[in-house]
């Protein structure tokens, strides 16, 4: 049985199909009227077509107040079939073609009710046929349209009795059997229709889920979609991408049309890493997959695209390479230690022993003094290889940061690295500046910084001192105004001995490297060609007041 909703879709449909049909049937009314030459002084069937309309009328009133559509529905059928009795009987339908619609109305039937109903409702139309025929034959209702019924003979009559009732039943049956095969087709096609959409909503969640970028191009090279996740790497969105060539987004010609289906044709050329450009201007470095998209056309297909932001894990490579060095300059430092540190005492102790002879002369005391200063100057560098091999213990006691680095300020401005040229600023929050720190080895990382930033600036420039906190991290920043550093260089910045042509021996910034990590802490640095450098040093902050 249909449900109230398809069911009162359907009422309203066969509400319509009445007004148009009794309209139609009103036009053709009137023009035979016109045309006729026998006049009526009111035309029966005016009253039958305006019954019609009425009824119409009440059936829209009572589908808003009557909760039962199924007492609607045959209502309406049986009310639709006194109408066409009615219409048989002022029209003399025994003659005309207005017999055809009882078959009609039971047809409509078939769209609303089941079969059984749907023949109970034939036999209905067939009874009020034969009745009104029996009646008017038997004198006992006028005759109206049906005037020519006492001169047909009974066998007609009847016959005509049959004829309609086989009619009627013959679409009763017809009519439910598409009725109820287009009711499972439709309940299927929903139930199709649902799985289509459960399918697409379940593959939508799975690419939207893969936590990896997704982009599908054509022929061409056009990007034609790019998931979720694609775009938030990318930093676009897909309809800014959609219709864009792949390698114009990347920046890379190694995925132009050409090669892109090269790569998707040979599995040791899918593979590759390029370096994209992100709205934000930051450099983003992506490991790129490229597969063809299985499709009925192979010489038209597209490409399947899938890209990873690899730029944390390569600066975690850089990270272990750089320990990896650290390791390799450490054991290096301990064979040193161990091939000169013996030699050099003894000759700086020589060195001594002679500075103490009361015949020296002054030309070989200044070459002593060269001997011990020399030597002293080769001692220290030592201890700075060794300082690399030595594993010191983590910090454990809280540090004010703030009076270290005031006090190094205070040593800069007087120092003598300082020229005329240049400019120390220092600022800082108002704290607290509190770490688990060495105060020693932070001055030692202070000193480093600030000494890199002078280098960069030989002929003076601004260099800015900053100590503030940032959520849980207190940052020092060290920025100079120098000729900042390329690409390539800020990848080796932190590599023992990799000074590439800035004074000192290559291990400053490699040591400060070594003591921030020892302390949990972080260093970046943000550089421009020309615009200068900036160093910040970030390092927990503890809740632990400093001890009196």
């Amino acid at each position: 049985m249909n449900s109230d909703a398809s069911l009162e879709v359907s009422l309203k449909r066969l509400m319509m199909f009445r007004v148009v049909m009794v309209t139609t049937l009103l036009f053709i009314a009137t023009y035979v009227e016109a045309v006729s030459e026998t006049l009526y002084t009111v035309n029966p069937l005016y009253f039958v077509i305006g019954a019609t309309y009425a009824l119409t009328v009440v059936h829209v009133i009572a589908l808003r107040f009557v909760r039962s559509r199924l007492l609607l529905a045959h209502t309406q059928l049986l009310g639709d079939l006194l109408m066409v009795t009615a219409l048989v009987y002022v029209t003399g339908g025994v003659r005309t073609g207005f017999l055809l619609l009882y078959p009609l109305a039971v047809l409509s039937a078939t769209m609303l009710v089941q079969r059984r109903g749907a023949l109970l409702l034939a036999g209905l139309a067939t009874a009020l046929y034969g009745g009104v025929l029996a009646l008017v034959r038997a004198g006992a209702m006028p005759p109206v349209g049906l005037a020519d019924l006492s001169d047909l003979p009974a066998r007609a009559i009847v016959y005509s009795v049959f004829v309609l009732g086989v009619a009627c039943a013959t679409v009763a049956l017809l009519g439910s059997y598409l009725a109820e095969s287009l009711q499972h087709a439709g309940v299927r096609l929903r139930e199709v229709t649902l799985e289509v959409a459960d399918l697409r909503g379940l593959n939508q969640v799975i690419v939207d889920s893969i936590q990896s970028g997704l982009i599908t191009t054509d022929a061409d090279g056009h990007i034609l979609y790019a998931n979720r996740f694609g775009e938030t790497i990318l930093g676009r969105s897909s309809d800014n991408l959609r219709g864009s060539l792949l390698a114009e987004v990347f920046g890379s010609p190694l995925l132009r049309p050409p090669e892109l289906q090269t790569r998707a044709a040979m599995r040791a050329l899918a593979r590759l890493e390029v370096s994209y450009r992100h709205p934000t201007g930051r450099q983003v470095e992506l490991g790129v997959s490229v597969t063809p998209l299985a499709t009925q056309e192979p010489l038209r297909r597209g490409c399947l695209v899938v890209f990873q932001d690899l730029t944390e894990i390569r600066r975690l490579e850089e990270q272990v390479r750089t320990k990896e060095k650290l390791a390799a300059v450490g054991e290096m430092a301990a064979q040193l230690a161990h091939e000169i540190r013996n030699p050099l005492g003894s000759i700086r102790g020589s060195a001594q022993v002679l500075t103490a002879e009361p015949a020296l002369g002054e030309e070989q005391g200044r070459l002593l003094d060269i001997i011990s200063r020399e030597s002293k100057r080769l001692s220290d560098t030592l201890n700075r290889f060794l300082y690399q091999a030595r594993t010191p213990a983590s910090p454990r006691h809280a540090v004010d940061i703030l009076p270290v680095i005031e006090s190094a300020v205070t040593l800069l401005r007087n120092g003598n690295e300082v020229g005329p040229d240049h400019v120390i600023q220092f600022e800082a929050d108002a704290g607290p500046h509190i770490c688990n720190a060495d105060p020693d080895q932070i001055a030692q990382v202070f000193w480093n910084l600030v000494r890199n930033g002078l280098e960069a600036m030989p002929g003076g420039g601004r260099l800015q001192i900053g100590l503030h906190r940032n959520g849980g991290d207190l940052v020092l920043s060290v920025r100079d105004e120098g000729r900042g550093l390329p690409r390539d260089e800020q990848r080796r910045l932190f590599e023992p001995l990799a000074a590439s042509g800035r004074a000192g021996s290559g291990l400053g910034l490699a040591i400060v490297f070594q003591i921030v990590r020892q302390h949990g802490g972080d260093l970046t640095v943000l550089s421009s060609a020309g615009q200068g450098t900036q160093f910040d040093v970030r390092l927990p902050l503890v809740s632990v007041p400093v001890p009196a």
